[in-house]
C-alpha cells in the first residue's frame, strides 16, 4: 500500500489526507525520513501496541541539531529572534549564528553545573532571547526543560516546583508589567522557601540591558518596593559571570527518540495541571510536517507572536520558527492591556503571520470598533492572523475582517501539542469552523448516546482520535507507570479504541468541523443539549458586552439546567448599569433572548434561554489564558469549589462571589 501513497510536493491536504486514513504508518514513516535529521537511522518506525506506542524506535538524534544546526550554513547571517518590548521602548536581535553560539556556551555552563541527561531545568522567565538560549541549551544536551508561565504567586510557583523537581532553576531579575517592571526575586525566593525541595543551583539573568542598575535602583526606592531591598536568593548564580571564559560546547547529546524534550501542562480550567512528557523524535516529526503544511510556515516569513513562552505554543513556535528558517517577533507585554503597538510591529518588520489569542483583538475592538487605527500602517505583509486558545464567536472574525486580514481558527490541546483539525490554507474558510480534520491522526465525533461514530452532519457528538496515538499527540503522563495507567484512565477508558478529547462539536455537509463547548460545559435545556458557545457568541454581539462565559447550574425543575452568563461590560455601559441594576440586567436579559440565531444543531424547538445575567470585572483565567468555567458554577450553586492549579488571578475570588451575592440580591 506504502506504493500506492506518498507525501505530497508540494503540500496538497487532500492526498496527504487520503495517506494517512489508508496507511497511517507508512505515512509517519515517510515523514521521518523526509523532515528529520537523524544522527543514526531508526531500524522501526512503529512498534508497541495502540495503548503504548512506541515511534521511530532504534534512531538517535537531537532537536538542538535539527532545529539550529542545521540552519547555520545557509542562514547563519539571518535574524533568528526579534525581542520588542515598546511599553520600554526596548528592542533586540540575534542571528542565527550568534544564537548558536550563545546556545553553546550556556550548554558548557550547564554541563558545568552537572546538569545531565534526563535532569529536569525549570526556567521561569518573560519572553526574551536568553529565555530562547536557556532552552535551546537543555535539548542540545539531553536535559528536560519546563517553561512555566510568568505568574506572580509565589504558593503557585512553589506547587510547580514539587510537582517537577527541578535541579536547576533559571529565571530573571525583572519583567515588563504593562508601562511599569515586575521585580521577580522575592516571589521566587518565597518559592523556593515554601517548597519542600532542595534546589541545587539557581541562575539569576540581570537584565542590566532591559533595566540598568540606575533604574532597577530607583524602582527598588520606592516606598511600595523599599521591603524587596536586599532580598536575595541564596546560593543564586549570576548568568553573565559563569558565562564568562568558558568553551562552548559545540557537540551535542545523542538521544533516542523517546528520549523526553520537556514537560507541559494542560490548562487546568477544571483543576489540577497535568504534566505532558514530549518524546524527542515524534516532537521533531510534528515541527516539521504540521507548521509547514498546516500553518503554512515559510522560509522567507517574518512571525510575530503574542504568546508567552511560558505557554506550550509559545515554546512550538521558538522550535519550529528556527525549524523552518523564519524570523520570529517575541512581543513582551501585558496582553491584558490594549496596544496598537501591534500594527506597528508589523509595519516596522513586515511581519506575514500574526499567532496569538483573540484577547489583544477583543481589547483593539472594544477600543476601535471599527479598527480605524489600523488603516493608519501599512499592513500590506501579513497574510494570516492565527488565533487559538478559546473558540472564537462570531464578532471577533467580524472584527478582524475589517483591519483586512485572513484569519485562522485553530483548535488543537495540549494533550495533542498539535492541530486536531486544520484551517487548511488549501480551502476557503467558514465562519466558527475549525476548518477540516488534519492528515497524520483520524478524527471522529461519537455519538453521546449510543457512543457510535457519527456519520450524518449537525449531529452533536465527542471528538475523539482513533488508536494509536500518533507523534501528534503526547505519550505520557509525568509520574505515569510502565502500563501509562494515568493516561489510559484520563483519556483511553471513556471510548475503548479512542482518545477522548473532552471537546463536543460536529460536522457540516462539506466536512467542516465545528467545535462548540468542553463536555463539563453543556447545558440541559430539558428538551435538547445545548453548548455554551451559542449562548456566548449570541452575548457577545450586544454592544454592552466587552467578554462573557456562560454556565450549567442547577434548576428548580430537576429536568433541566439553567443557564448562567457571566458578563464583562463594556466601560461606556458601565454608569448605566450602576444606576440600575436590575432594570439594567433584565433589558439586557431580553435584548440577549431574543437575539438567539438557530440552526441545524440548535432549533428553535429547543428551550433556549439565559436564565441569570451576572456583572464581573474580570473572569477568571489560566496561565495559558482560557476561561475558568467549573469555579465561577461552584459559586453560583453555593457549593464548594477546588482551585484550579493554573489559575492566574485568585486574588479576585472574593470579589466573584460578592458580585454573585450582589446579582441574587436584587
Amino acid at each position: 500500500m506504502a506504493d500506492k501513497f506518498q507525501l505530497s510536493e508540494p503540500f496538497n491536504y487532500f492526498m496527504d489526507k487520503e495517506f494517512s486514513n489508508n496507511d497511517l504508518i507508512s505515512f509517519w514513516d515517510e515523514i521521518g525520513k523526509k523532515y528529520i535529521k537523524w544522527d543514526k537511522m531508526y531500524t522501526k518506525v512503529y512498534s508497541g501496541n495502540e495503548k503504548k506506542p512506541q515511534w521511530y524506535n532504534g534512531g538517535l538524534l537531537n532537536l538542538c541539531n535539527n532545529v539550529l544546526d542545521k540552519n547555520l550554513k545557509e542562514n547563519g547571517n539571518k535574524i533568528a529572534f526579534y525581542h520588542e518590548c515598546p511599553s520600554k521602548n526596548y528592542s533586540n536581535k540575534v542571528i542565527y549564528f550568534e544564537l548558536w553560539e550563545k546556545v553553546c556556551v550556556f550548554s558548557r555552563v550547564l554541563k558545568n553545573l552537572n546538569i545531565k541527561k534526563g535532569d529536569v531545568v525549570m526556567i521561569l522567565m518573560p519572553n526574551q532571547i536568553e529565555t530562547i538560549v536557556a532552552i535551546l541549551s537543555c535539548v542540545r544536551i539531553g536535559a528536560i526543560f519546563c517553561t512555566c508561565p510568568l505568574i506572580l504567586n509565589s504558593k503557585m510557583i512553589a506547587d510547580k516546583i514539587e510537582y517537577i523537581k527541578p535541579k536547576l532553576i533559571i529565571s530573571t531579575n525583572y519583567a515588563v508589567s504593562g508601562s511599569d517592571y515586575n521585580y521577580l526575586i522575592p516571589v521566587l525566593n518565597d518559592a523556593i522557601l515554601i517548597s519542600n525541595l532542595k534546589i541545587e543551583n539557581i541562575i539569576i539573568y540581570d537584565r542590566i540591558d532591559f533595566i540598568n542598575k540606575e533604574k532597577q535602583e530607583s524602582f527598588l526606592d520606592r516606598p511600595q518596593n523599599y521591603k524587596f531591598k536586599g532580598i536575595q536568593i541564596e546560593n543564586a548564580l549570576d548568568w553573565d559571570e559563569i558565562c564568562k571564559n568558558v568553551e562552548p560546547l559545540v557537540e551535542y547529546e545523542l538521544l533516542e527518540s523517546s528520549s523526553p524534550v520537556c514537560i507541559t501542562f494542560s490548562s487546568g480550567t477544571t483543576g489540577v495541571s497535568k504534566g505532558f512528557i514530549t518524546e524527542t523524535g515524534s516532537f521533531i516529526a510534528h515541527l516539521g510536517y504540521s507548521y509547514k503544511n498546516n500553518y503554512g510556515f515559510r522560509e522567507d516569513d517574518i512571525l510575530l507572536t503574542t504568546i508567552g513562552l511560558g505557554w506550550a505554543f509559545g515554546q512550538n513556535l521558538i522550535f519550529s520558527s528556527l525549524n523552518h528558517g523564519c524570523s520570529l517577533v517575541l512581543y513582551e507585554g501585558n496582553m491584558g492591556m490594549v496596544s496598537f503597538d501591534y500594527y506597528k510591529l508589523i509595519e516596522k518588520y513586515k511581519v506575514s503571520m500574526i499567532l496569538s489569542t483573540a484577547l489583544p483583538f477583543r481589547l483593539l475592538q472594544n477600543n476601535d470598533p471599527e479598527a480605524e487605527v489600523s488603516k493608519q500602517y501599512n499592513l500590506s505583509s501579513l497574510r494570516v492572523i492565527v488565533l487559538g486558545g478559546e473558540i472564537l464567536d462570531s464578532s471577533i472574525l467580524k472584527y478582524i475582517e475589517k483591519i483586512g486580514v485572513k484569519v485562522m481558527d485553530m483548535y488543537g490541546q495540549s494533550e495533542c501539542n498539535n492541530l486536531l483539525t486544520t484551517p487548511s490554507l488549501q480551502l476557503p474558510t467558514r465562519p466558527k469552523s475549525a476548518g477540516v480534520p488534519s492528515s497524520g491522526l483520524n478524527l471522529y465525533i461519537l455519538s453521546l448516546e449510543d457512543k457510535q461514530p457519527i456519520t450524518k452532519p449537525f449531529q452533536f457528538g465527542e471528538f475523539v482520535v482513533k488508536l494509536p496515538l500518533t507523534p501528534f499527540h503526547i505519550q505520557g503522563l509525568l509520574y505515569d507507570d510502565e502500563d501509562r495507567t494515568l493516561l489510559n484512565e484520563k483519556y483511553l477508558k471513556k471510548y475503548p479504541g479512542y482518545f477522548n478529547t473532552g471537546d463536543l462539536g460536529y460536522f457540516d455537509n462539506d466536512g467542516y468541523y465545528y467545535v462548540v463547548s468542553r463536555a463539563d460545559d453543556v447545558i440541559n435545556s430539558g428538551n435538547g443539549l445545548i453548548y455554551n458557545s451559542f449562548f456566548e457568541d449570541a452575548i457577545q454581539h450586544s454592544e454592552k458586552v466587552f467578554d462573557n462565559v456562560v454556565v450549567p447550574v442547577t434548576s428548580d425543575d430537576p429536568s433541566k439546567q439553567d443557564a448562567v452568563a457571566f458578563i464583562i461590560l463594556n466601560d461606556k455601559f458601565k454608569n448605566e448599569y450602576d444606576e440600575n441594576p436590575k432594570q439594567f440586567l433584565n433589558t439586557l436579559k431580553n435584548e440577549i433572548n431574543n437575539s438567539f440565531v438557530f440552526d441545524s444543531v440548535i432549533t428553535a424547538e429547543i428551550n433556549v434561554s439565559i436564565k441569570h445575567l451576572v456583572v464581573l470585572f474580570d473572569i477568571p483565567k489560566s496561565t495559558s489564558n482560557k476561561k475558568i468555567r467549573s469555579i465561577l458554577a461552584k459559586m453560583f450553586e453555593e457549593k464548594e469549589y477546588a482551585i484550579p492549579s493554573s489559575m492566574i488571578n485568585i486574588h479576585l475570588l472574593p470579589q466573584y462571589e460578592n458580585q454573585i451575592k450582589f446579582y441574587k440580591s436584587l
